[in-house]
Order: C-alpha cells, then sequence, then structure tokens
C-alpha cells in the first residue's frame, strides 16, 4: 500500500497524563478526531518518547509524579528540536495559580467542555511550525 503524502498524514498529539481513565478517554477522543495519539504517563516519558519524534501538538497535565507538567515544559522549551511544537498544559487548579502556565501556548482546565478543548487543539495544529 503507498504512503500517504505528507498532507493527508494524520496529526500527531503526544498526550502527557498520569490518571489512566483520563489518559484512556482523551486517547479515545482525539482519534475520534482523526489524530494519531502516543501516550506517557509522566513527564520523564513524554521527554523520552520526544527523543524519538516531533508530534505536532503536546497535551500535558500540570500535576503528575516525576516530572511535573510545567518541569516538561521547560525541558521542551530548551530542546531546539521541539521547541517550537505548540504545548497544551492542562490542570484541575486554576492554571493562572501553575507557576509556569505562560511557557504553554494554550491552557485548559480540566472538567471544561470537550468542544472547547477539540477547538484549542485544533487550532494548536494549524499554528503547529511544522509541514
Amino acid at each position: 500500500m503507498p504512503e500517504l503524502p505528507a498532507q493527508l498524514a494524520r496529526p500527531l498529539i503526544l498526550l502527557v497524563e498520569d490518571e489512566h481513565a483520563i489518559r484512556k478517554v482523551m486517547e479515545i477522543l482525539f482519534e475520534d478526531e482523526g489524530y494519531q495519539v502516543v501516550l506517557a504517563q509522566n513527564g520523564r516519558e513524554g521527554l523520552a518518547l520526544l527523543a524519538d519524534l516531533v508530534p505536532d501538538v503536546i497535551i500535558t497535565d500540570y500535576m503528575m509524579p516525576e516530572l511535573d507538567g510545567v518541569g516538561l515544559l521547560r525541558a521542551v522549551r530548551r530542546d531546539c528540536r521541539v521547541r517550537d511544537v505548540p504545548v497544551l498544559l492542562m490542570s484541575s487548579v486554576p492554571v493562572a495559580n501553575v507557576p509556569g502556565h505562560e511557557l504553554a501556548d494554550q491552557t485548559f482546565l480540566k472538567g471544561g467542555q470537550l468542544t472547547s478543548l477539540l477547538n484549542i487543539v485544533a487550532a494548536l495544529v494549524e499554528s503547529a511550525p511544522f509541514e
């Protein structure tokens, strides 16, 4: 079977979330919207995956064990390979209270409308600097 041209390839999301149920629901949600999804349970796993891939968007939770979302964001912004990848920071606390939240391109309060989340991700994919 021939490979799809790059413009027809599905956008790739790296989803970094420590809660299994949320990770699974979001994986299904984004795959149903036509995205490819790669999963990580914490920031360390997310960083390890970024050694081998450059996603169109990174979605990360804030509060996670081992390396939180802001720690991941700081590492991403220092890495010339992925520093320009749009990042969505999610939190169950008001994001304005999260030190370092300004490093994210967008933020999302967990428990918000899923249509809002999908719209944010679609806009981030459109703004991604990669072909």
